[in-house]
């Protein structure tokens, strides 16, 4: 099966290049072609898309979206990038609502290529990337195990990040990925176990593991009838939602083919504390909620034993995945999926 939408970035270098040169990079496309496995061959038709959502700053509030674009960097539309924008610390280090709760619920929003920051009680402010990030430094910072650049965003933001987070009591800035972040891998997780859907091609931004996450509208629903108090799906913050299907049937899929784009599970996506901090209020949970009870029954067991103990305390919710075609990507979009009951050499573990 040929896709000619698989990876329009690769495309684009070969096109208005030298006959040598566009040779050597022709090649370098089909070695890289061949390093993906193969596709599944039959999809079965299981819901629709009913939400896009792209989150520009890393644990603000995120902008939904009737179509975009699903690249390999992310979803995108009208300049507008997902996680393409992340808070630091005055060393540099990643912050997120792990450490800053009120982050949650910074609302963003997006106007041609303005950036602009919201929080009751505060003027609101914004940053201009396209003409108001000239000369600014670059800032290195520790994400996790690594070390990311981005353009600081400037004083204005930095002390409006301050004054809302911390009160001012703590400084922080905003960084931009700009044109910094091309080549960071999608990140493998740091347990003893060999995720084999990961390909070498599959890239982030400012993403904790892989370009996109994917979740289920009834497996929301299913969860929010365990709670005193349902959650919107803003908790999980995924990129795709989808409707149509069966609660938690997501843990079957291997592949998802949404139009002309098809997305490739990495791994089930296991959650954390960002989970429990409200994205409306930006305060945590008192009961650890949704947490607590996704631990009484969403812990992994049908797995690799190093992998069911690595995640022990981490239930799953969702999808991690990459992309494997490239595309236009819109709500009301029809959904087919390939099964890892039908297709277990795309497991993954």
């Amino acid at each position: 099966m040929r896709f000619t939408h698989r990876i329009l970035e690769e495309k684009k270098i070969a096109l208005g290049i030298g006959a040598g040169i566009g040779a050597a990079l022709v090649g370098w496309w089909a070695w890289q072609r061949s390093s993906t496995p193969p596709l599944p061959d039959s999809w079965e038709e299981v819901g629709e898309v009913s939400e896009l959502v792209i989150y520009p700053v890393k644990s603000a509030r995120g902008l939904r979206q009737k179509e975009g674009q699903a690249g390999i960097y992310g979803l995108s539309s009208n300049h507008l990038e997902d996680r393409v924008f992340m808070v630091v610390n005055a060393e540099g280090t990643l912050v997120t609502s792990r450490q800053a709760e009120r982050l949650a619920a910074v609302v963003t929003e997006w106007q041609g290529h303005t950036l602009t920051l919201k929080f009751p009680g505060h003027e609101d402010v914004s940053v201009d990337v396209e003409n108001g990030l000239r000369d600014r430094p670059v800032v290195v910072s520790k994400f996790r195990a690594l070390k990311l650049q981005g353009i600081d965003c400037g004083d204005e933001v930095s002390a409006w990040l301050s004054t809302v987070l911390h009160d001012d009591k703590e400084k922080v800035r905003l960084i931009f990925k700009g044109d910094l972040v091309k080549d960071r891998p999608a990140e493998i997780p740091q347990v003893k176990h060999e995720f084999t859907q990961y390909n070498k091609r599959d890239r982030a931004v400012y993403t904790d593991d892989s370009s996109y996450h994917l979740a289920c509208q009834s497996s929301l629903e299913e969860l929010n009838s365990r709670l005193d108090a349902p959650i919107p799906m803003d908790h999980f913050r995924p990129n795709i939602v989808v409707s149509g299907s069966q609660a938690y049937d997501e843990d079957d899929w291997v592949y998802a083919k949404i139009g002309e784009v098809i997305l490739r599970r990495l791994k089930p996506c296991e959650r954390c504390l960002l989970t429990t901090v409200d994205p409306i209020k930006g305060k945590r949970n008192k009961n650890m909620e949704p947490l607590t009870t996704l631990k009484k029954y969403r812990l992994l067991k049908d797995a690799p034993p190093e992998l069911v103990t690595a995640w022990k305390s981490k239930p799953i919710f969702g999808l991690t995945m990459s992309i494997d075609a490239t595309g236009r990507i819109a709500v009301g979009d029809k959904v087919f999926i390939a099964r890892a009951s039908v297709y277990p050499q795309f497991r993954g573990y």
